[in-house]
């Protein structure tokens, strides 16, 4: 197993060191960290920027767009409540067992699921505050939903997620996006929704389905 840099990486798929930086803190490149440095498998890595066409002038990511929708990707994912668990790995499990399931996922959506957010929240904590994490896969995958999916999990009593600012966490965001261009158009979406006290304050009250959802229409009604 070949390793690079981040200067490495940056080179390789024609981006800034301070790119890489942000999508390692985003979770969208699969990166590890050994001894204190960030490193990558440059097959891993290679194949990630294939699927996500990023490596070329032509395809740098900051460039990218892609129509997305919170309030349709929250109505598939849907709004759950007493989410029970006492730690990270507790807490995913119910989230893989509540997200929709259809037959054209694969039998094994679920425990790949369970193991993908295990091995996210291992790298960095995706708590970012006020109570608050946005759970996702180390990087984007086509989870065969046909769409970018959001689920919202109400927690039955905070939990520790050793977030930035070191308050349990209560509510999670688990985002489920096939490119890293839709995950970063959903992560702002979300992160943008949840910004301000009064939204969190919102959030801890455990507002209905229906009353969640009008709210992120009426903050996003472009994409109705």
């Amino acid at each position: 197993m070949e390793q690079v840099s981040v200067k490495s990486a940056a080179e390789l798929l024609n981006v800034s060191e301070k790119t890489i930086y942000r999508w390692i803190r985003q979770g969208v490149i699969p990166a590890i960290k050994l001894q204190g440095q960030y490193r990558f498998d440059q097959r891993e890595l290679e194949g990630w920027a294939r699927h996500n066409r990023i490596g070329s002038p032509m395809s740098v990511i900051e460039g990218q767009e892609e129509a997305v929708s919170l309030y349709r990707a929250v109505q598939l994912g849907g709004i759950h409540y007493k989410i029970e668990g006492d730690s990270p790995g507790e807490i995913f499990t119910q989230v893989a067992e509540l997200l929709p399931f259809s037959p054209r996922l694969s039998p094994t959506f679920k425990e790949t699921l369970h193991t993908t957010l295990i091995e996210r929240e291992a790298l960095v904590s995706t708590g970012i505050g006020g109570g608050i994490a946005l759970p996702h896969p180390r990087h984007p995958r086509d989870w065969g939903l046909g769409e970018p999916a959001v689920g919202v999990f109400f927690l039955d009593h905070p939990v520790d997620f050793h977030a930035i600012d070191g308050e349990p966490v209560f509510v999670l965001f688990v985002l489920l996006c096939a490119t890293v261009a839709g995950h970063l158009q959903m992560l702002s979406r979300v992160s943008h929704l949840v910004n301000s006290p009064q939204t969190r304050a919102y959030l801890r009250a455990q507002p209905s389905r229906t009353d969640l959802l009008e709210r992120i229409r009426h903050a996003f009604p472009q994409d109705v």
